[in-house]
């Protein structure tokens, strides 16, 4: 395969060898707009949760809406969860009540901007439990709007059309509270009384809590879904009156935080995900986490969350994490490795009855300037069980630094439309194969004929950095701190006009890749020491047997293939990770017991059933 030549590179024993042999001059970034940096309050343990009433009002002000506004029925807040906080704050009680009906009215009415009620109802179910629950006591829900959510419950379907893992436990966390509502009245949909389904939906949602914490969430680490997650978890927590579910409820909510925070700086989740869309990817604060971070923490800085609101559960909740979870989150001055383990999420299988036999394992360095992450390895799908669902909307690898919530980069294989977009996913194609070791990432894709795009890029911002050099086929970003070095096999070209204009680099070949190595400034002596040291790195890289080997004075030789070899100097790595692995969170592979540790406090959560 014919490989464009960059300087310093040569071909040897049909490798294409990659070093500083000759170094060229350096190009720095032209004058960009400035992205502001974050202003993140230093809090305590008791500080943090001594100021959450004060950020719970903030952002229950803010999904209400601050303008003041009345709802409409024919406004975006189609899951009414606007409205829910309107009622809440005791606002707009009339058009609240309006728009919440119209969400009730989920079969009678298209929306007006084309959404189709039949596919997504769980999500409306969801929050038409929120608000029963929330106000059923009182007199803000009127009459008519009860009497229009029940019959939302007793006469329809309200199962959604995905049967994904958000969308099962919505739909099945939905029916089990309101079923606890009306144990003797008939689920006509389901020819169920609600007492039947009660029973049936509370085994499947304990069952469903024990095996996440065995074995991890197939949507892991999403920025974006664990928003109706905590949903769930916070609806259970509140209104469960089986006290078994309302504890696993409580464990798992306490879990999936220190999960987030062990991978977060300040609130911005990094490393590889399951299931994001581009606005996360590009932007850590358009995630749907950095608010509930924001929330339960408060170590992010408010201005550069702007007005949004979140979800509504979160902040009419009575949950409240555990101080060692907010330890966890606030106290993390030294690096650490932390390892992880994900079950292969199998949508014809969500609880599972059948688990896959594979698993994904990532991996995250953290330090508190930056944090590098990206899945080491992806078992393959058996045949005939979901192998098309691989890699649906996968964050690979990024890396993320704390000063500004868009100093990030990442390389990524674009895909058409839809699961596998412009910047993120790989669902159809499977081309990619990750693995960090260290400071330093390696990023292979061996791209198929049919695929449209032959190229891989890279996302770059060069406004969201101090400084952006390029030398020697290297690109060279300074941030705070922290910098780093990213080189792409098939060279590289900045995209000049259109949108991606001076934030994507596009790299040609449909054999490519693409090696990242991360630092500190102080370690090096200074950025200038870093990039000469980095250039003289060998990356080695055969495009026949999509192999490659990147040589790094401080992170060793490390070698990945697409067939599954992870080397790291010229030993396999074990792969063979538990659930959980860092400093602060243990637990082993399928065990169901976690262990939180901060200093000398420890914190067990047993999710096994008790005998």
């Amino acid at each position: 395969m014919a490989m464009r030549m960059r300087s310093g590179s040569r071909l040897v024993a049909g490798c294409l060898v990659l070093s500083a042999l000759a170094v060229a001059p350096a190009r720095s970034a032209e004058k960009r707009p400035v992205v502001e940096k974050l202003q993140v309050p230093q809090l305590s343990v008791e500080q943090s949760a001594a100021e959450f009433e004060q950020r719970r009002l903030r952002l229950l002000q803010f999904t209400a809406r601050p303008d003041g506004a009345k709802p409409s029925v024919t406004d975006g807040d189609i899951y009414s969860n606007r409205a829910i906080a309107l009622l809440a704050l005791d606002r707009h009680v009339q058009e609240a009540n309006e728009r919440i009906r119209r969400t009730a009215e989920w079969f009678d009415h298209p929306h007006p901007r084309g959404r189709r009620h039949d596919g997504e109802c769980d999500f409306a179910a969801m929050n038409l439990a929120r608000a029963w629950h929330l106000f059923k006591g009182g007199e803000r829900l009127e009459p008519a709007t009860r009497e229009r959510i029940r019959h939302f419950f007793l006469e329809h379907d309200f199962k959604s059309r995905h049967p994904s893992e958000n969308h099962v436990l919505l739909f099945r966390t939905s029916r089990y509270l309101m079923a606890q509502e009306w144990p003797e009245e008939r689920f006509k949909a389901y020819n169920a009384t609600g007492a039947d389904l009660l029973e049936r939906d509370g085994v499947w949602l304990k069952q469903f809590i024990r095996f996440r914490a065995r074995q991890g969430w197939g949507e892991f680490d999403s920025s974006v879904y664990i928003r109706p997650v905590f949903e769930c978890l916070l609806t259970l927590y509140d209104y469960a009156e089986d006290t078994e579910l309302r504890q696993l409820a409580g464990q798992m909510l306490n879990l999936v935080l220190a999960d987030l925070a062990v991978d977060s700086l300040n609130g911005m989740v990094c490393g590889a995900q399951g299931r994001i869309y581009p606005p996360q990817a590009l932007d850590h604060a358009a995630e749907g986490t950095y608010g509930l971070q924001y929330l339960y923490f408060g170590n992010v800085d408010p201005a550069s969350r702007g007005e949004r609101g979140t979800i509504v559960d979160a902040v009419v909740s009575s949950f409240r994490p555990m101080s060692i979870v907010l330890d966890i989150a606030l106290n993390r001055t030294d690096a650490y490795l932390n390892r992880e383990r994900k079950h292969l999420h199998n949508m014809a299988d969500t609880l599972p009855s059948r688990p896959l036999p594979g698993s994904i394992r990532k991996a995250t360095w953290y330090t508190p300037h930056y944090a590098l992450g990206a899945v080491q390895f992806q078992d393959p799908y058996p045949p005939g069980r979901g192998a098309w669902y691989a890699y649906h909307q996968q964050h690979q690898w990024d890396l993320s630094f704390v000063t500004r919530t868009r100093s990030r980069l990442f390389t990524h294989h674009p895909g058409r439309t839809g699961e596998h977009n412009y910047w993120t996913g790989d669902l159809g194609c499977r081309c990619v194969s990750t693995f960090m070791h260290k400071t330093a990432v390696l990023a292979l894709y061996d791209i198929p004929r049919n695929q449209r795009y032959q190229f891989i890029h890279a996302y770059v911002p060069r406004a969201a950095f101090d400084e952006v050099v390029e030398e020697n086929g290297w690109i060279f970003v300074r941030e705070g701190a922290a910098c780093a070095a990213l080189r792409m096999l098939g060279g590289h070209e900045w995209t000049t006009q259109g949108e991606w204009k001076d934030v994507e680099v596009v790299s040609p070949g449909a054999k490519n890749g693409a090696v990242c190595e991360a630092g500190l400034i102080a370690d090096f002596g200074s950025f200038e020491a870093f990039r000469r040291e980095i250039a003289e790195n060998e990356v080695r890289f055969d495009p026949e047997r999509m192999q490659l080997t990147y040589v790094s004075k401080r992170a060793g030789t490390i070698t990945i293939d697409t067939k599954g070899l992870r080397e790291v100097n010229g030993e396999p790595v074990d792969l063979d990770y538990p659930t959980y692995d860092c400093p602060y969170i243990q637990s082993e592979w399928d065990s169901g017991v976690v262990t939180l540790i901060k200093g000398e406090l420890r914190e067990v959560l047993d999710f096994r059933e008790q005998e």
